[in-house]
Order: C-alpha cells, then sequence, then structure tokens
C-alpha cells in the first residue's frame, strides 16, 4: 500500500465535501429570503426522520427562542454512526441507504444546511449508538465557518476531533422521553435573529397541518423568551365527522381548539383549517399557505393556486423544497407527481360533498382554480390545465359552494358582480341587482372574495346584465311593485341606477336599450326622449287633446338625466297646438272643442305669454271659440250678458245655449210674458196652494227625499212651505228610516261603481260631502259635483239647501238608481219629458 495516495484520497474526499458545503452556502445566501422559515421543518424533519424505522416510537419537540440564541430539541431515537458522518461530512443518511426502501424525508442532507442561516456554528446534542450496540452522549460544535475549501477543510476535521472529545459513554436504559437531541444556534447579528423569529412564527402558523399529517409527531411546544409566551400544540387522535381533525392549542395555560379539515387515501392527504363559530364550520383562508406539503411544507409554494393543502409523502420536491417537478411527463418522478396531484382532485370532489351539504359555511375559500404562479421550467401548463384546473372547475360549477343571503346554491346558479369593477361599483350593482330581484346573487359580504374567484364560464352582473335586468321592466309601475318601495323613492333608486349605469358604461346604453322612463311612465331609448322645459302642464294637455301627445316624448319629470342632447320648450308644443288647431278649422269634434276652451281660459291667465307663442291665434281667439258654436241663433242671448271669455269659455256653454232655447219656447207655449208670469200659470196648472191636502210620510218619502234619520227629517220640516205639504203627525218608525238608509247607501254604492267604469269618469278621489252628495269626482279631466237618489217609487224630492246649492253649479248632475237598471243621470230635459212640464217661470 502507497500511503501517500491513500492519504491524498483522503484529502480528495475532504476538498470534495468542504466545495460541496460551501457552494450550498453561497446558494443559501443568495436565496436566503425565500428560506428564512425553512430552518425549522428542516430540522423537525430530522427529528421525525429519527423514529421512521420505528413504528411503536412517537416523538414531541421543544423549540426555545432567546435575544441571542433559538435552540430546537427532540425527543426521538438516538443518532447511528452514519448520522454522526452524514452530520459531519453533510451526505444524507438517506442517500446512504439509498436503493433500499425508507420511510425518512431527509436525513442531514442539503436541506439541513438550510439552519446554517441562523449560525455557521451549531452546538449539537445527542445519544449515539455504535456498531458495537454501545450508546454515547455527545456535546460538539459543527462548525462550517469557511469561504474556501482551504479554510472550511480545517473546520470540519475540528468538528470530528470535537466529536469524539466529547462524547461519553452511557447505559442503553437512558430515559428516552427526554429531549436527548438538540441544536443550538448563536444568535450574533440582527439579521439571524429576524430569520430565527420568521422561522417560529411560520413554524407556529403551519404545525397543526403538520401534526394533522404526521400522526407520530404528537407535541410540539414553543418557548419564545423575546414575548414571554409559551406556546403547545397537541393532537387529539379522535376524528370529528370522520373529516375533521382536532389540534388544541395551549398558549399560556390558555386552551383552544384548531379544526383540520382533512381527507386522505393511502398516498395523498389534503387539509384546509375551519373555525368552530354558532351556525357551524367557517372555511378559513390559506391564501398565503404553502400549498404543497411533502410531510412538511414546500415553502415557496404558495402560489400554487390549488383550494386546498396537498400532502404526499411520495412527493419529488425540487432541490430547494418550493416546489414539485411537474414539467417532463416523460420522467418518472414528474409522473408520480402528477398522479398524486390527480389523486388529490380526487379527494378534494369528496370532501367539497360533503362540506357543501352541511354546516360549512365561507366555502369560497374551497374555491381557488386559478393557473399555480410557478416557473414554467418545472411545470406543464396544459396537464394542469387539463387534468386539474378543468375537473375542480366543472365539479363546483355543480357544487353547492355559493352562499346567497338566505342558503347555499349551486354556483352555477349565481351571477356574482363584475370583477372587472372597484369594491365600491361592485357593491353598488350587486345593490342594485338584489333590488330587481332577478338573479341568484352571493351574500354581499362574499362579493369580492368570490371576485378574485370566478372564471369566464361563471355568470355575472356586470352593466349590461343590469342594463337588461331593468329594460325587462315595461314602465315605472312594474318597477315600483318589484322594488316594493314607495314612488318617491323609487325614482330616488332609478336616478342612481342610471347615473350608475351612464359613468360605468357611457352613454351608448342609453341610445340603445330602454332606460329612461317618459312621462307616461313607459320604458324609451334616450334618442326617443328630450328634456321638458314647457313649464306649463296646460299646453300639454291642449297639446295632447288635439292629437300630439307630449308625455310620450318627455322625460319624466323625476328623473335628473342631463345626458340628452334635445329639449322641448313651450314655443315647440305652441306651434303644434297652432298647426293642428288650424289644419282642419271645420273638425269641432269634442276633444278639438274642449282643447279651445282650455286655450281660452289660458290665454285669459296667461296674456303676455299667449300674445308672445300664440300671436295670430291669441288675436282670433273669440272667433275660434264661436266658430265652435253651431247655435248661432241664441249664441247672441248669452254674449249680450257680457260674460267674460274666460266664464264663456266653458265646457257648459253649450248646454247655456240649449237652456236659452228651451227657455224661450216655454214662454211661448205658456203664453207668458216673463219667467214671473210662467211661475204664476206653473202654479195655477199643478194646483200647488197651502190648502191642497197634506201627504202622509212613508218610507217611500223618505227614500225619494233622500232622509236617513229622525234628526234630518226634522231638519227638514223646519221649512214651512216644505213642512206644509206632510201630516205633522205622522212620524216615520225606526224600521222606516233603516229601510230608506239602505237604499241611500245602495244607489250610492251603485251611482259610485258605475261611474268608475264609465270612460268619461274619474272616481279614484271620490269623498261624501252630505249624506246625498259626492265630491271629488272628475268629468272629462274636470271636477263635477254628483247628486244621488234612490228611485224605487219612481219620484226624488229635493228638499236638503246643500243639495240645490250644488245643483245650482253647472259643474253638477243628479244620479239615480232603482237597484234594478244601471244608474242614470237625470239631466234637464229628462225631467221636462217625464213631468210633461212644457213652461218654466223664471
Amino acid at each position: 500500500m502507497i500511503q501517500s495516495i491513500v492519504n491524498g484520497r483522503e484529502e480528495d474526499g475532504n476538498r470534495s465535501i468542504a466545495h460541496n458545503i460551501i457552494k450550498r452556502l453561497d446558494e443559501l445566501d443568495q436565496t436566503s429570503d425565500n428560506n428564512q422559515g425553512r430552518w425549522a421543518w428542516e430540522l423537525l424533519q430530522n427529528a421525525k426522520d429519527s423514529i421512521a424505522e420505528d413504528n411503536e416510537r412517537t416523538v414531541s419537540v421543544q423549540i426555545q427562542l432567546d435575544e441571542n440564541t433559538v435552540e430546537f430539541r427532540h425527543n426521538g431515537a438516538h443518532f447511528t454512526e452514519q448520522d454522526v458522518r452524514g452530520l459531519i461530512n453533510q451526505i444524507s443518511s438517506k442517500e446512504i441507504e439509498e436503493g433500499q426502501q425508507t420511510q425518512k424525508t431527509g436525513r442531514f442532507g442539503t436541506g439541513f444546511l438550510t439552519t446554517h442561516l441562523l449560525s455557521r456554528v451549531i452546538q449539537i446534542k445527542g445519544i449515539v449508538q455504535t456498531a458495537d450496540d454501545k450508546f454515547y452522549k455527545f456535546d460538539f460544535p459543527l462548525d462550517r465557518q469557511g469561504k474556501t475549501t482551504t479554510q472550511l477543510i480545517p473546520k470540519i476535521n475540528n468538528s470530528f476531533q470535537k466529536f469524539q472529545e466529547s462524547v461519553k459513554e452511557i447505559g442503553a436504559k437512558y430515559d428516552k422521553d427526554e429531549f436527548n437531541t438538540s441544536f443550538c444556534y448563536q444568535l450574533e447579528k440582527e439579521k439571524q435573529k429576524k430569520v430565527a423569529k420568521i422561522g417560529v412564527e411560520e413554524f407556529a402558523k403551519l404545525i397543526p397541518f403538520v401534526l394533522a399529517f404526521i400522526p407520530r409527531i404528537i407535541r410540539v411546544e414553543i418557548i419564545d423568551n423575546t414575548t414571554n409566551n409559551i406556546t403547545i400544540f397537541e393532537k387529539n387522535q379522535e376524528l370529528i365527522d370522520g373529516f375533521v381533525v382536532p389540534i388544541s392549542k395551549n398558549k399560556n395555560k390558555k386552551k383552544t381548539n384548531i379544526f383540520i379539515l382533512y381527507a386522505s387515501d393511502d398516498k395523498v392527504k389534503i387539509a384546509t383549517e375551519i373555525e368552530e363559530t354558532e351556525r357551524g364550520y367557517s372555511v378559513k383562508s390559506i391564501e398565503n399557505f404553502p400549498k404543497l406539503f411533502c410531510d412538511f411544507p414546500l415553502i415557496g409554494s404558495e402560489d400554487f393556486h390549488f383550494p386546498v393543502i396537498v400532502n404526499s409523502f411520495f412527493f419529488n420536491p425540487q432541490t430547494e423544497r418550493n416546489g414539485l417537478w411537474l414539467k417532463d411527463s416523460d420522467n418518472t418522478e414528474v409522473k408520480e407527481n402528477q398522479k398524486l396531484l390527480e389523486n388529490a382532485v380526487e379527494l378534494y370532489k369528496n370532501l367539497i360533498s360533503k362540506v357543501s351539504e352541511g354546516h360549512f359555511f365561507d366555502l369560497y375559500n374551497l374555491a381557488e382554480t386559478k393557473m399555480p404562479s410557478t416557473n414554467e421550467i418545472y411545470f406543464n401548463e396544459n396537464w394542469y390545465k387539463d387534468f386539474i384546473q378543468k375537473p375542480i372547475r366543472e365539479f363546483i360549477y355543480k357544487a353547492k359552494v355559493v352562499e346567497t343571503e338566505n342558503d347555499k346554491v349551486l354556483l352555477g346558479d349565481v351571477y356574482f358582480p363584475d370583477p372587472n369593477l372597484n369594491e365600491e361599483d361592485r357593491e353598488k350593482i350587486w345593490k342594485f341587482s338584489s333590488d330587481l330581484k332577478i338573479n341568484k346573487l352571493p351574500s354581499k359580504q362574499h362579493i369580492h372574495k368570490w371576485a378574485k374567484l370566478i372564471w369566464k364560464d361563471c355568470k355575472r352582473v356586470d352593466i349590461a346584465e343590469l342594463v337588461a335586468n331593468i329594460q325587462a321592466k315595461a314602465n315605472i309601475t312594474e318597477l315600483i311593485n318589484t322594488l316594493e318601495i314607495d314612488d318617491k323613492e323609487s325614482f330616488v333608486w332609478l336616478n342612481n341606477c342610471i347615473e350608475f349605469i351612464y359613468e360605468i358604461g357611457g352613454q351608448n346604453y342609453f341610445d340603445n336599450n330602454t332606460l329612461i322612463p317618459n312621462q307616461e311612465g313607459a320604458f324609451k331609448k334616450r334618442k326617443e326622449l328630450s328634456i321638458d322645459e314647457i313649464e306649463d302642464e296646460t299646453l300639454k294637455q291642449i297639446a295632447y287633446l288635439v292629437g300630439y301627445n307630449y308625455y310620450k316624448g318627455l322625460i319624466h319629470k323625476d328623473i335628473y338625466f342631463e345626458y340628452s342632447y334635445t329639449t322641448t320648450t313651450m314655443q315647440n308644443v305652441a306651434n303644434e297646438i297652432i298647426k293642428n288647431l288650424i289644419k282642419d278649422d271645420d273638425n269641432n269634434d269634442k276633444n278639438r272643442m274642449l282643447a279651445i276652451i282650455k286655450l281660452t281660459e289660458w290665454f285669459e291667465s296667461n296674456p303676455d305669454p299667449g300674445k308672445k307663442l300664440f300671436t295670430e291665434l291669441y288675436r282670433k281667439k273669440e272667433k275660434l271659440l264661436v266658430d265652435t258654436i253651431e247655435d248661432k241663433e241664441n249664441l247672441y242671448r248669452v254674449l249680450k250678458s257680457k260674460i267674460p271669455l274666460s266664464k264663456l269659455a266653458s265646457p257648459e256653454l253649450s248646454e247655456e245655449i240649449q237652456k236659452a232655447e228651451e227657455l224661450t219656447n216655454l214662454l211661448k207655449d205658456f203664453g207668458a210674458n216673463d219667467v214671473s208670469d210662467l211661475r204664476k200659470k206653473l202654479e195655477l196648472a199643478q194646483n200647488i196652494s197651502t190648502n191642497n191636502s197634506k201627504i202622509q210620510i212613508t218610507e217611500q218619502t223618505l227614500v225619494s227625499l233622500g232622509v236617513k234619520s229622525l234628526k234630518e227629517l226634522e231638519e227638514a220640516l223646519k221649512d214651512n212651505d216644505f213642512a206644509s205639504q206632510f201630516i205633522h203627525t205622522s212620524t216615520p218608525t225606526e224600521e222606516m228610516f233603516i229601510y230608506a238608509q239602505g237604499l241611500i247607501s245602495r244607489a250610492k254604492t251603485n251611482v259610485i261603481e258605475y261611474l268608475k267604469k264609465h270612460p268619461k269618469y274619474a272616481c279614484e278621489e271620490w269623498q261624501e260631502l252630505a249624506p246625498t252628495v259626492i265630491g271629488g269626482i272628475k268629468k272629462d279631466g274636470l271636477p263635477i259635483y254628483v247628486v244621488v237618489r234612490p228611485s224605487d217609487n219612481r219620484e226624488v224630492i229635493v228638499y236638503y239647501s246643500s243639495e240645490k246649492d250644488i245643483l245650482d253649479n253647472p259643474y253638477a248632475e243628479l244620479w239615480i238608481d232603482n237597484g234594478v237598471d244601471e244608474p242614470r243621470h237625470l239631466t234637464l230635459g229628462k225631467i221636462l219629458k217625464i213631468t210633461g212640464i212644457n213652461r218654466i217661470p223664471v
């Protein structure tokens, strides 16, 4: 044997070991920001691997953070000789055992070097079992200081020397439950202290998942002396409902529970965190959590957008343990990784089926389906889209994972507020759509969460959808009925909605869709409407009577939509009235005559605007009015009375002329010189005198009188002329009054119901002014009074002064009802025909 060659070979090995360590430490320094929390997981992995070959053992760990040190302790199995050599030479014991089946995730390989981000020198304590089955305690510094192989090789050799110097033989019956293994790091720099702090915080955040995934790690204790907190995590072995893992957390002796939603098969486990609430379990967000675990988190997989955390001991992670190899489909390790993720999809579907029907809420936190943000060097996008993303989306689209304000519903049935809107506008469009009660919407408190999760196949409430929903309402009445609020609030709602649509979508939506109500309440396109600058409703009414409906083309007065190109002014209306009034002078239909009358009245009240807007027509106003009257022969009798034009322009003008003609004929027929003479002749003809025989008061008499009570009768009999016609001793009975009341009430009801159906009458605001007098009724748009009488005994007696005053009004009508035929309007002409009177004293 040539000793120099042997020595040279040993030197080459040391140089190779030192070179690999330096290279790896340099890489870690360059990526330290991405590896700051990894050290704790590497140490926990070694603790777990220490018992990997002993199925009877479990492991507990302790981390203690002080101002200048951090120490990791565990009560796992002792070191082997291979472990010690691998630890010092940085050769994984798993690599040493390559070719053999193992349950170890890793053992002092290159991953362990990440712990040197805390310190280049580690004080290591433990127990080693030698080949001759002896046990030794050791306590030595593992020194990785040195920038070159020349500097590091002596450090490596010195670590072996210090190890050998520290060993002390102990018995085989040492306490295996004690924390016999520890790794202590000196924190000399602020950066090292920061790395230690981040590692402890990240460890506490993710350890509940590790405890759920690895049953053999049963207890983790974190002693943070920098904050005076002691936190202990322990796993309860009993599952809740078969898929909820409870983890107890005891912080400073205050115990709480952490719940992990969990599912597994023989190779894959999935999990996410849930929180117990009064109504069940709320699914928590794992947005900033690593989504991939190989027993322990692959730090850096936070943007692998899977809906749950996926763990498998069989994953083949990248060198940096920050992701998986998923690119080359011909590679065995890649195929294995892909198959494991496909298995995770099936587990996920089963889990969703359970929670969608149970008392689980905030399920949007289980609906993340975006493509992972990972380096394309390691990632096959087509495979992921076809075998992971698409199956997940197709499944949850048909699952009850969306909470509305009332229930959980299928994702595919829900309309989500447009994710392209900002949060404020998204809330507005949700409110508008919710008020319209058309679409199923997610709960308002979830809309911003879903905005980040939905994809193109999901239904959306955008501006176009909102416009379609409003356009589905034919008119403002339908909208008010849908909103279930009063008219005023409905117009406030619509104005806000119109403004919102304009701000977000622009004017085109109003040009192409019926969104703005006209003054009849019908929704129209913007180009079909103009702004109302008429400022006088009477002119619009007159235009309507002559055949031009401005209400259809004007924006509703309660709508404040200013984005219109056209306006309609009083001059526009005046021009239209002029054109329609003079185009057919021979046409004296009722609407045209009423228009002329209303215009004449308007001229009386508005002389200056009348002259300005209707110059020629204003000068001819008297002629225009007179030309509408056919009975020219008697017209002069009315005009001689010098009635003002405003009085002359009355709906009863023709009736007044008719009455004048009838009166002339009466005087001729009775041979009377004047009204006084006619009255005397009529009294004589009718034999009316105080000596005539008096009448017995019967129930028919009460009906004819319109009297419903004794008090009313007594009031009527105060009139001497009236009282003289009846026998005073004939006092009616109570039954007679009840009978009269019933007939009078029936007559009023029948007359009102009849008028309600009559196209000329409007009775919405009718009211009783006196026992038999009704007001609040309009005929052809003008207010009138109606006096009602039963006519069962074929006669009507008028005695109330209120009735006489009302009937003296030209806008009053007397209506009768016999309970059999339809109610009738009793006009003067009908009275004359019925009574046979042909002379009336005046």
